[in-house]
């Protein structure tokens, strides 16, 4: 913590600020560990750092937090913070709060109060190695439930049964909580990139799109297999190979030093070369940690440089109407030769 707070300081000092308040909930864990979210912030200055909360939170700020300054909010909730914040010339304000908050503060705080963007994001793109290792076991539990699932879908389930042993399954492997609702879409549903499972009965044929993932130790798993039921057709297998192909040669693809913008103009044109890139409309990844998407994002509008330390996902998709959808997912750690695949669940098409 206390190097990431050292980091943020020079960050501060480029931008000629005496401080920040933060509101975001996974800045405010990233920061300090204090798990209160929304009810907790930071005030972060060259010589302090103040953690602002009310009385249900103040025993857990105070094991979680210890190196903080602890300052307990009374009613009006903020005054606190404001008279903190109020002695100070410049002070950086995240632009993600809500317009109420904002409000509040700027009626105390004033032309002292500077918007800023992404400052801690920034921080965070690059992990640690003990973020590394909560990543690792956070795809190991996702490939734990495909495991699992792989022996208990069947026809005749619905796509929410699905949906419900997913959950289940991650919650009994150790998740804390769903990275996002999980998707299991299937048939012509699996045309539907973030389709919502529904009573939809699983038959003999369909292909069923997995997408899902679990929060272990505040770091969120993200994962997406595609198998058949019952059988698979020609068709099918066909673009399912077509589509693992260039799945796998992003994977390839990624090194530091590669833009992002590149690696998703390449995925695209090896989908292109078999007619599939009109089908493909999304980005090819996006980083994970604290959040299931955070940056870098893997697209064409991204000036960013893969570096040591990022951790991205690698997810093409091809989605045709009337048909289905297909779409496979690894998280990867970037690393200078290459990267660390930590989804490790098998990626041929699998009939169950």
């Amino acid at each position: 913590m206390d190097r990431r707070l050292a980091r943020l300081r020079q960050s501060l000092e480029k931008l000629e600020l005496d401080g920040i308040i933060i509101d975001r909930r996974e800045n405010i864990y990233y920061l300090s560990g204090f798990t209160g979210g929304a009810d907790g912030h930071l005030l972060i200055t060259a010589e302090e750092a103040l953690l602002f909360t009310d009385s249900r939170y103040t025993e857990q700020a105070a094991r979680e937090s210890p190196d903080w300054v602890l300052i307990e909010e009374k009613p009006p909730l903020g005054k606190a913070l404001q008279e903190k914040a109020g002695r100070y010339r410049k002070i950086g304000l995240e632009d993600t709060v809500s317009y109420r908050f904002y409000r509040e503060m700027n009626e105390k705080l004033g032309e002292s109060l500077v918007p800023v963007s992404g400052i801690i994001e920034e921080l965070r793109i690059i992990k640690e190695p003990e973020e590394l290792d909560h990543l690792r076991q956070a795809a190991t539990i996702g490939s734990e439930v495909f495991a699992d699932l792989l022996t208990t879908i069947q026809p005749g389930m619905t796509e929410k049964a699905v949906a419900d042993l997913i959950i289940s399954g991650l919650r009994q492997r150790g998740a804390e909580k769903e990275s996002f609702d999980p998707i299991a879409v299937s048939g012509l549903n699996a045309a539907l990139p973030h389709g919502m499972p529904g009573e939809r009965i699983l038959q003999k044929g369909d292909m069923l799109t997995l997408d899902y993932g679990g929060f272990y130790r505040g770091y969120a798993g993200d994962m997406t297999r595609t198998v058949a039921i019952g059988q698979a057709d020609e068709v099918l297998r066909d673009r399912y190979n077509k589509l693992l192909d260039a799945q796998q040669y992003g994977v390839e693809l990624v090194r530091a030093g590669v833009s992002c913008a590149d690696l998703d103009r390449q995925v695209r044109n090896r989908l292109g070369n078999y007619g599939l890139d009109q089908y493909f409309g999304h980005g090819t990844g996006h980083g994970i940690g604290l959040e299931v998407h955070e940056m870098p994002h893997v697209s064409s509008r991204s000036q960013r440089v893969l570096e040591p330390g990022m951790v991205i996902t690698i997810e093409p998709g091809v989605y045709i109407p009337g048909w289905g959808g297909i779409r496979i997912e690894d998280s990867v750690i970037v690393n200078d030769h290459g990267c660390e695949i930590i989804t490790n669940s098998p990626k041929q098409l699998i009939v169950i």
